[in-house]
């Protein structure tokens, strides 16, 4: 009995030979380019970096690749200033509009127009970030680069809008002025740190995200990991090409 390969399935030999091989080709030694003397000496184990004592940060950039409703999301509470926003809020989304009595309360806030805002009732972990200050959220914001009208927009900016590929384009870059040569925003941080003397490591999942694009030559390129995880070292390989 063979498998689609071609290969017996009792072939034990063969796969034995096929797990030596692998073995084999992941040692140090069989990835140097120098003469490999033998000492019969066990390998040391590896020593453990030293901490600096810096603070480590990173920046962690999840893309939602679908859509969000941001006033479903993010509504006005309390305003006792100029103008009653929720009064508006309501006016204008009309029978989607969210009752009073279902939003999440936020923290109170300064310098905006309304004192207090909420979340949508099904976003509690938000709410919890944002009141214990592990959470901002940036509104109106967009590629706009002056102000324009619904007749005017298309000759008035430089990004094109209305188009979802487009706008997950230019949430990764942050460029509407097209000024970065193409790089994302985590990028062009990446390269004013390393130009700092810091070194930063980056990672994607799966693919090289735009978002972290940087100049040509300043940084190595990101790693890119599975969103698997580690891929597992195949102990019984059935297959000839070891698979």
């Amino acid at each position: 009995e063979v498998d689609s390969n071609g290969v017996p399935i009792d072939d034990a030999a063969g796969m034995a030979l096929r797990l030596a091989q692998q073995l084999i080709v992941t040692t140090p030694e069989f990835h140097t380019t120098n003469v490999v003397t033998r000492t019969g000496d066990s390998r040391p184990d590896p020593l453990l970096p030293e901490p600096t004592g810096v603070e480590y940060k990173a920046i962690v950039y999840v893309l939602f690749a679908g859509g969000c409703d941001s006033f479903q999301m993010l509504v006005p509470y309390s305003c006792t200033k100029d103008r009653d926003m929720f009064a508006e809020y309501t006016a204008v989304r009309g029978s989607v509009a969210l009752e009073h009595d279902q939003i999440l309360p936020l923290s109170p806030v300064d310098n905006q127009v309304c004192e207090r805002f909420a979340v949508h009732p099904n976003l509690g972990t938000l709410q919890g970030l944002f009141n214990d200050g592990d959470l901002m959220f940036f509104a109106n914001t967009g590629v706009l680069t002056k102000p324009t009208d619904d007749e005017n927009y298309w000759r008035d900016t430089e990004t094109q809008l209305f188009a979802h590929n487009w706008m997950q384009l230019a949430a990764q870059r942050i460029d509407p002025l097209k000024a970065g040569n193409n790089t994302g925003v985590l990028g062009r941080m990446r390269d004013v740190l390393k130009k700092q003397g810091l070194g930063v490591g980056a990672f994607s999942i799966d693919t090289n995200s735009i978002s972290l694009i940087g100049e040509p030559g300043v940084n190595p390129s990101p790693m890119i990991l599975s969103h698997n995880g580690v891929t597992e070292f195949n102990r019984n390989p059935s297959r000839a090409n070891m698979s």
